[in-house]
């Protein structure tokens, strides 16, 4: 295992909270749970998915929403080592299209 990975991840959680819930954030997460780097990946990606999902919620953001459910359950297939790298990645493409719209202006 790669010694940086621990360190990105420890990056990952100390963010700010604005940042945390940032589409990007949550990219970064999902891709490193997608690719099998370890548990704590894929938790912190489930993390920030629920984040954003109270913030679609509260906008009405209903399209990104479900998005953001389809996508937790690509996360938690691939926590159980049943994912899909080309499903998984069309479900966070697809997640940040209809999401576009949280990110701060």
């Amino acid at each position: 295992m790669n010694c940086r990975w621990p360190l990105l991840s420890l990056a990952l959680l100390a963010a700010p909270a604005a940042h945390a819930q940032s589409l990007a954030g949550l990219q970064q997460a999902a891709i490193r749970c997608f690719n099998g780097t370890t548990p704590a990946d894929c938790s912190a990606a489930m993390g920030l998915s629920h984040q954003l999902k109270n913030r679609a919620d509260a906008a009405t953001e209903l399209r990104c929403y479900t998005a953001l459910l389809g996508l937790e359950s690509r996360l938690s297939l691939s926590m159980q080592g049943h994912g899909s790298i080309e499903r998984d990645h069309r479900s966070l493409k697809e997640t940040i299209f209809e999401c576009r719209g949280l990110n701060p202006s």
